[in-house]
């Protein structure tokens, strides 16, 4: 098993302790690491789902032939989406 330790300053003498880990750090470190790559996980989930939405809107877009380019550019900038073959849109508010 690997041992952890902790480092620690006290303010007051600047003097500085280290000390292995408890049980009890150790454990709640564990949960930590957990919670962070279970809310990273959902945070990659997320944004994957978002983009297969978005992808599948532009395809959706695109493949409407019975529109004008003109109008398929429009709605795609209306929903913030790029067409394949194009520019990503413009931010709205103008050039960041």
């Amino acid at each position: 098993m690997i041992e952890m330790y902790a480092a620690e300053i006290n303010c007051e003498t600047g003097v500085e302790t280290v000390r292995p880990l408890t049980a009890q750090e150790i454990t709640q470190r564990d949960a930590d690491v957990a919670r962070a790559e279970a809310e990273r996980a959902e945070k990659d989930a997320k944004d994957a789902t978002e983009l297969a939405e978005r992808t599948a809107l532009a395809t959706w877009i695109a493949g409407h032939a019975d529109l004008t380019e003109a109008a398929r550019n429009a709605l795609a900038r209306a929903t913030g989406v790029s067409l394949p073959g194009t520019l990503p849109p413009a931010p709205l508010g103008g050039v960041t």
